[in-house]
């Protein structure tokens, strides 16, 4: 990811939203990809609103087959079922950091898509981890 990094244009990995909502546009990109596309796991890049401004989403999207290999995030005495998940940071130099897991056989960019689409129909998104759906159950 990081030679590829090198390779992109700074107003691809730019926090700022108008600078790389530009790029978005001079490109004809919906988003950008960071790294390669994998069946469990996207690094992706795309414009939304939070908080009441237009933000740069910095998404990890992860399928929750993924993250049920991964173990759970920190130490809990009972973190439950898994669920599909927003897990929104505090904003920073690359904009929000964002992870998305959803009850999903792959990855790929209908799914993207589709997960790009939710995240800017969410109203009440806030940050923190937001847990939704029914449990996962494997698979």
């Amino acid at each position: 990811m990081a030679a590829e990094s090198a390779q992109m244009s700074a107003a691809a990995l730019s926090g700022n939203s108008a600078v790389f909502g530009a790029y978005l546009r001079e490109t004809g990109q919906a988003f950008v990809l960071l790294g390669e596309l994998q069946d469990h796991h996207a690094q992706v890049r795309f414009t939304g609103r939070f908080e009441g401004a237009e933000v740069v989403w910095d998404c990890e999207f992860v399928t929750l087959q993924s993250e049920q290999q991964r173990g759970p995030p920190a130490p809990a005495a009972d973190p439950g079922p898994l669920r599909s998940f927003i897990e929104i940071g505090e904003p920073g130099e690359r904009g929000v950091p964002v992870r998305v897991g959803l009850d999903l056989a792959r990855i790929d960019r209908p799914a993207i898509l589709k997960m790009i689409v939710m995240m800017r129909n969410y109203k009440r998104l806030r940050r923190g981890r937001h847990e939704f759906g029914a449990p996962y159950l494997g698979g």
